[in-house]
């Protein structure tokens, strides 16, 4: 407790110490403000990839912060719109699958009108099956559920289309890690993917 007071007091002492050195520091409290910014970010994206040798989408969204126009940090979620008709086992399947976790990235140049960067999302994932059909919101009635880690490393390319939007397009690959291996095999999921999305948020530049 002592020590945590101590801390709180040093803290109070330094703010003051900032506040009665403002007047001949604003310039270089300015450049400081500046060298920390940070800006809220969304992203609207559309996956489009194979599964079970069929071309399908996930349709997505990520929100979190941009630092010093540079460093990502965000949560993302995605999942299918509709349910996946495949063959599973010799028999035709409806099939449904979502994953959500939290996203690390980095851009460069960000203020110039197209500039690359490269993420990274890591989550957790749900895949249900069944070879009849399911609602969306029923799906935990089908009779293949698997579940388990994902890691999706991207390099995308971001062009400045207005202050407040981007457009974001880039490629991707999932990798799937579960238990039970004995129905779903990870070369039916993993492939490489083609991302397209609408950055949403102040790049005024």
């Amino acid at each position: 407790m002592n020590k945590i007071l101590l801390f709180v007091l040093m803290l109070i002492s330094f703010q003051a110490k900032l506040c009665s050195q403002s007047s001949h520091r604003f310039h270089s409290t300015d450049t400081i403000a500046k060298a920390h910014d940070v800006k809220l970010y969304g992203n609207l994206y559309h996956q489009h990839h194979d599964f079970f040798n069929n071309a399908f989408s996930f349709q997505g969204a990520e929100m979190g912060v941009m630092i010093n126009r540079s460093l990502l940090l965000g949560i993302y979620s995605s999942a299918f719109a509709s349910n996946l008709n495949a063959e599973i086992q010799n028999k035709q399947h409806n099939v449904w699958m979502a994953q959500s976790g939290i996203s690390v990235g980095k851009i460069w140049n960000e203020r110039k009108w197209i500039h690359p960067g490269c993420q990274l999302n890591a989550g957790y994932f749900w895949l249900k099956a069944d070879e009849n059909n399911f609602a969306l919101f029923e799906n935990h009635l089908a009779a293949i559920q698997v579940n388990g880690l994902v890691f999706s490393p991207q390099i995308f390319g971001e062009f400045n289309v207005f202050k407040w939007l981007k457009i974001r397009t880039g490629l991707s690959y999932n990798f799937y890690n579960y238990a039970d291996h004995s129905i779903i095999q990870t070369t039916d999921l993993q492939n490489i993917s083609f991302t397209f999305g609408m950055v949403f948020g102040k790049f005024d530049r």
